[in-house]
């Protein structure tokens, strides 16, 4: 079995994982968060920036003169804000969606920052944060186990990236070459495709110019990493399940998982990272379903997105 039909049975087996096979053909990110715009393992600290989406967090999350989920997208159906630990809201406004936090809340002296009609909530979590967590820890492992696909080199400050006009392109790149590189270049990709980026090193930054990045559906896998450096905008989606951002600036514009955030990074809500292109890849015989789904997990958290938490707090 050449190179190549092993990367794509390991795509297509990816997409099973995540949404289990009546959904065969979509790796959907963004779903396996519940819509969550952000999710961090642990911590989530802001100040002075926007999350345009939904924020989850599996401990406290500290916000100071911030918006969150102005463009109503909702994280498990109902919340603009998760958070596992305790919720420490200094100035702002919460849009658009309740606000679960398991440790409690201190909002401002002159009241919630919810708009009108939603409400703050203990009690039952929406999900278990901690398995959703090991689970995508899994997935960025086995995204980084795939063959690539296409070929990076680089020339000077520039990364270039060479494709093979497919629907689904996988690359792999030296932490070290982002850290140098100011610009990418991209040849021979087709229109629409998706990208998967697999960044391997301790410590990358993601800086420079990134507007070739803009016409497709672009993940980047930061595995091992536990430093990511964001200082420019980027219309990208990051995994980077073992990473801390701090500090920074700019803003991304996709899904973002990360081990803790702690940056006035503005994220954006409009780059959702859902490839629903993946259904024209070969599907795997069903004996290496079982495999594929051990490793990865994800849809045992389908069946508890609805849940509602069971004590309102006032």
């Amino acid at each position: 079995m050449t190179n190549l039909v092993k990367s794509t049975l390991a795509v297509a087996a990816l997409v099973l994982g995540s949404l289990g096979s009546a959904q065969a053909g979509v790796l959907d990110l963004s779903g396996a968060v519940g819509k969550a715009n952000v999710f961090s393992f642990t911590d989530f600290s802001a100040p002075y920036a926007t999350v345009q989406g939904a924020i989850m967090a599996g401990r406290d999350v500290t916000l100071t003169s911030y918006s969150v989920n102005q463009n109503n997208q909702d994280a498990y159906g109902r919340y603009s804000l998760v958070v596992g630990g305790h919720l420490n809201f200094s100035n702002g406004t919460i849009f658009n969606g309740d606000v679960y936090a398991a440790g409690g809340v201190t909002y401002p002296s002159w009241g919630a920052p919810l708009s009108a009609g939603y409400s703050t909530y203990s009690g039952t979590a929406p999900v278990n944060m901690t398995q959703l967590a090991s689970s995508l820890t899994r997935t960025s492992a086995q995204l980084a186990a795939i063959t690539p696909t296409s070929i990076a080199t680089q020339t000077d400050n520039r990364i270039i990236l060479t494709g093979t006009k497919s629907a689904v392109e996988v690359i792999s790149v030296d932490a070290t070459m982002m850290n140098k590189a100011t610009d990418f270049v991209l040849s021979n990709f087709a229109t629409d495709a998706t990208i998967i980026v697999n960044v391997v090193g301790n410590s990358a930054t993601i800086q420079g110019g990134y507007q070739q990045f803009d016409n497709y559906n672009v993940l980047f896998n930061f595995v091992g990493a536990t430093e990511l450096k964001i200082g420019t905008g980027a219309a990208i989606s990051i995994l980077a399940p073992t990473a801390s951002v701090l500090n920074g600036s700019g803003h991304i514009d996709g899904t973002v998982v990360v081990n803790s955030w702690d940056s006035g990074v503005t994220i954006k809500s409009g780059n959702a990272f859902a490839a629903t292109n993946i259904a024209a890849l070969a599907v795997p015989e069903p004996g290496g379903y079982a495999m594929v789904l051990a490793g990865l997990g994800l849809i045992v958290f389908t069946g508890r997105r609805r849940q509602k938490p069971v004590v309102a707090l006032r």
